[in-house]
């Protein structure tokens, strides 16, 4: 089980309270926060046989996890990459059996990725992975704190639901 992080020591402690006090300290945290779940996400997701995650893998399986065939240049859309970028990807996903890629029965020029049953295991494990870490922080903080991490959470995001290569996406093109 994963320790929480009650024994840490901070990287860095200003000594001046003046100054301490002026320091944003939500973003930091948030970004600790964000590294920690991902981390505990490898843990669980190698102790589950799958130790060899890299980034984007697990949002590459999602978008062709769904019922339609997916290409690689929509990879490379959703991604906000180049087609030989998402190529690459998919290459690798393919070589460690997560994928296969076959041409596109509609399109000569494009490939259509579809995931092995190796991947479909890679996805449950990360569910249960995401669920049980949950289910630990619940346990470890409390219901009411928890609850209240849950709001803050929804306050900060705000009522738009955007996805993060949307947001991405409009900050590269502005």
């Amino acid at each position: 089980m994963h320790r929480g992080r009650s024994d840490a020591k901070p990287v860095f402690e200003d000594t001046d309270p003046e100054r301490r006090d002026r320091q944003p300290r939500l973003g930091a945290a948030l970004r600790r926060a964000w590294i920690g779940y991902q981390r505990r996400l490898d843990e669980e997701l190698a102790a589950a046989g799958f130790g060899e995650r890299r980034f984007p893998d697990g949002r590459v399986l999602r978008m062709c996890s769904a019922p339609e065939a997916t290409t690689i240049a929509q990879i490379g859309r959703q991604l906000a990459i180049t087609r030989q970028g998402a190529s690459k990807i998919v290459a690798s996903l393919r070589d460690r059996g997560y994928v296969t890629v076959t041409a596109s029965a509609t399109n000569g020029r494009e490939k259509t990725v579809q995931l092995t049953p190796r991947a479909h295991d890679y996805l449950a494990a990360h569910r249960s992975a995401a669920r049980g870490i949950e289910r630990q922080l619940q346990a470890e903080l409390g219901q009411e704190a928890f609850d209240g991490l849950h709001r803050l959470l929804e306050a900060l995001g705000g009522d738009e639901d955007i996805r993060l290569s949307d947001y991405l996406r409009k900050m590269r093109d502005d």
